[in-house]
């Protein structure tokens, strides 16, 4: 599984883009971030006819940050490691919503974080 990881570490680190996974403390204005890099792409027709908008995006990225990141993250923000709807990702000079995420694992081992954007 870590030849896994090591092949979507280097696959984001020469076609991916910087970002910022984002999560609120509390109810407040201050957040816990996550340095990351992911790979972004569109939808098609297809997809707008089930709820998925224009503007949304699709995004991969490596568990390898959130495993750097030790107890930083999610820190004083509580609550599970996993990149959970709720999040924001600040990509592209904008901060938008995760609203689907699928933290893929094999076995008890985390290898991929997959999901959408919007905003």
């Amino acid at each position: 599984m870590s030849d896994l990881i090591a092949a979507l570490d280097r696959h984001l680190a020469s076609r991916g883009q910087a970002a910022t996974v984002k999560r609120r403390i509390g109810t407040g204005s201050t957040f816990v971030e996550l340095q990351v890099r992911v790979r972004l792409s569109g939808y098609g027709t297809a997809d707008l006819n089930s709820g998925v908008k224009i503007t949304d995006s699709k995004f991969i990225m490596s568990p390898t940050p959130i495993v750097a990141a030790g107890a930083a993250w999610p820190g004083a923000a509580g609550g599970t490691t996993d990149i959970r709807i709720g999040d924001f990702m600040l990509v592209e000079g904008r901060q938008r919503a995760i609203a689907q995420v699928d933290n893929v694992r094999i076995g008890d081992v985390l290898v991929r974080v997959e999901g959408r954007i919007s905003g």
